[in-house]
């Protein structure tokens, strides 16, 4: 007799679980459903500021990629004179030999 008591104990307490777990999914329900209208206006609202924000990162992806572009023309630029400013002197000499090569050369007939 006392098996059945306790299967009946069991048997109540799923019952009220599920009771409770039932009223718990139709509160959620209600409450969703009677915060709906703010969730929209909340929507509504927003969605300007979102636009706004969208217009705003656009225009800083504009101009930080000009930046970077600028910064990479400045950086080959560094580059091409840190090549070109060692081979300086010889430019120089070479243009010396040169003019006076040709200086030296006899003038051609007319």
């Amino acid at each position: 007799m006392e098996v059945f008591g306790l299967v009946f104990a069991i048997a109540v307490v799923g019952v009220l679980f599920v009771a409770f777990v039932a009223l718990m999914l139709v509160l959620r329900a209600a409450l969703w459903v009677a915060l709906l209208p703010f969730r929209l206006l909340f929507a509504v609202l927003t969605l300007p500021l979102l636009l706004l924000k969208g217009l705003i990162l656009s225009i800083g992806a504009v101009l930080g990629f000009g930046l970077l572009a600028i910064a990479g023309v400045v950086i080959v630029g560094g580059l091409l004179l840190a090549v070109v400013v060692p081979l300086l002197p010889i430019l120089f000499i070479v243009a010396v030999t040169w003019a006076l090569v040709r200086l030296m050369r006899r003038p051609a007939l007319a």
